[in-house]
């Protein structure tokens, strides 16, 4: 298996079987930059497994894992991308995400995520 499709590969296992980036110590560069939407209560720009580790709680009290469904993970180069529908806990009100993830080699080494608008659950 080449580099690109191990990374693809990488992300559906983490992202399908809703593990963590700290799961993979081996796959994640601990200098990781992480891009999250300033629309979001914890969005900024965050630097290093520490920062990540601080901010990554309110990800996870915001969102609903339980009902969070990945839609595909697609590949080129040392881009992963992948889309997720994501739903806002305690909410009926559902989010579509894209993450960008950048990797040198098989180390992943930035997150960029990408929103799309909310609507509540059955909503057209």
């Amino acid at each position: 298996m080449g580099t690109t499709e191990s990374n693809k590969a990488f992300v559906a296992e983490m992202l399908g079987q809703k593990k963590r980036l700290e799961d993979y110590p081996e796959r994640v560069d601990p200098n990781l930059v992480m891009h999250e939407p300033a629309h979001l209560p914890f969005g900024g720009t965050y630097r290093g497994l520490a920062e990540f580790q601080q901010f990554y709680p309110r990800v996870r009290g915001y969102y609903d894992f339980e009902r969070f469904q990945l839609l595909g993970v697609y590949a080129e180069g040392g881009t992963v991308f992948a889309t997720a529908q994501v739903p806002i806990a305690g909410t009926p009100s559902m989010m579509f995400i894209a993450e960008q993830f950048t990797f040198s080699g098989t180390r992943l080494k930035e997150v960029r995520v990408h929103t799309c608008d909310t609507q509540a659950e059955g909503a057209a």
